[in-house]
């Protein structure tokens, strides 16, 4: 038996990664769906609302999974290669920690939400070795923020549908 190319190793590695995301990615659409509607089901008593939520948190989850697919495989494209670099000169990665903030009100949640973006954005920077970390904070934070207005937008986009008449 001929052995396999390690470039031809690499493709099926990768291959077999974007089956696990797509799989992944299906399962947790599924399920959180699944999940609001359920909820939504045994706490409303119109059918419309549990409709237009299904629409709207499918279409968020859409935009969330997209977004995050895209930011975690450049993250990770970007820090595989610095890391290959800091072994060459071996020079040592510390761990950065972000601190949550503790009030749940929208606001809040949001604030935190887009301090925790950009941190992570900011860290993905720190470890691909960038002298503007800021950068890397700023474009994940507008990324994924903009899955998070998308999936407000559409919110109000449908909500004309579950009016009632009153």
């Amino acid at each position: 038996m001929a052995a396999i190319d390690p470039a031809e190793k690499r493709r099926l590695f990768e291959r077999l990664s974007s089956v696990r995301e797509i799989v992944f990615g299906v399962q947790d659409g599924v399920l959180t769906t699944a999940g609001v509607l359920c909820g939504l089901s045994g706490a409303v008593s119109q059918h419309s609302q549990v409709v237009l939520a299904a629409l709207a948190s499918t279409a968020a989850g859409a935009l969330s999974m997209a977004a995050g697919a895209y930011l975690g495989t450049r993250a990770e494209t970007e820090v595989m290669s610095a890391e290959l670099e800091v072994v060459r000169v071996e020079a040592a990665a510390k761990p950065y920690m972000l601190i949550a903030a503790p009030r749940y009100d929208l606001g809040s949640a949001l604030a935190a939400t887009a301090l925790t973006l950009f941190g992570v954005g900011y860290f993905e920077g720190w470890l691909a070795h960038r002298d503007d970390r800021w950068r890397s904070g700023i474009r994940f934070l507008a990324i994924a923020m903009s899955a998070a207005a998308a999936g407000y937008l559409i919110g109000l986009a449908i909500s004309p549908l579950g009016a009632t008449a009153g």
